[in-house]
C-alpha cells in the first residue's frame, strides 16, 4: 500500500505490474498501469493467455474490478492506438488533433508538434526525413 499523494506511485505501480506479469508482457499481453490488454488469434489462444495472466495476478493476490473489465473485444483503443483484428493503427481522433494543430511559430510549439508527430512515426514512412526537411525549410517572415 502506498501513502496517498505519493508522487512516485504510478512508477512504483507500473514496476509492480511488470514484475507480476514478467515474461507475459509483449508475448501474451500489454500492461500500462491498471490496463491489461490481451491479444490472440483464436478464442482458445485467448483463453490460454487469460488464464496465464489471471494466475499471475492471483499469485500476488491482486484482484480485478469486474465492472472495469471487458472481454473478447475485437477493437480496443489503447494508448493512442486502435488494436484491431488486422493489427495496430493510430487512433483517428488523435490523428485529427494532430492535423488540426496550428502551424508552429515558436521553438516550443515546434517541439510540441514534433513530439506529437513522433509518437506515430512508425506509421509515417520517412518520418525523420520529413521532419528534418520541414524544420530546415525557411519560412516567410522568419
Amino acid at each position: 500500500m502506498l501513502p496517498f499523494g505519493l508522487k512516485t506511485a504510478p512508477a512504483t505501480f507500473q514496476r509492480m505490474m511488470n514484475s507480476v506479469l514478467s515474461g507475459l508482457t509483449g508475448t501474451r499481453c500489454f500492461v500500462y498501469l491498471a490496463d491489461i490488454v490481451l491479444y490472440a488469434r483464436s478464442l482458445a489462444d485467448h483463453n490460454t493467455k487469460l488464464r496465464t495472466v489471471l494466475d499471475g495476478l492471483r499469485t500476488y493476490k491482486l484482484k480485478l474490478q469486474p465492472e472495469k473489465c471487458e472481454f473478447l473485444r475485437k477493437e480496443v483503443n489503447y494508448l493512442g492506438h486502435q488494436l484491431i483484428e488486422a493489427g495496430v493503427r493510430p487512433d483517428p481522433q488523435k490523428v485529427a488533433a494532430i492535423e488540426q494543430f496550428p502551424t508552429p511559430t515558436t521553438a516550443k510549439q515546434l517541439e510540441t508538434s514534433c513530439g506529437m508527430i513522433s509518437y506515430y512515426r512508425r506509421f509515417i514512412p520517412n518520418c525523420s526525413r520529413i521532419a528534418f526537411v520541414t524544420v530546415q525549410a525557411p519560412k516567410e517572415g522568419c
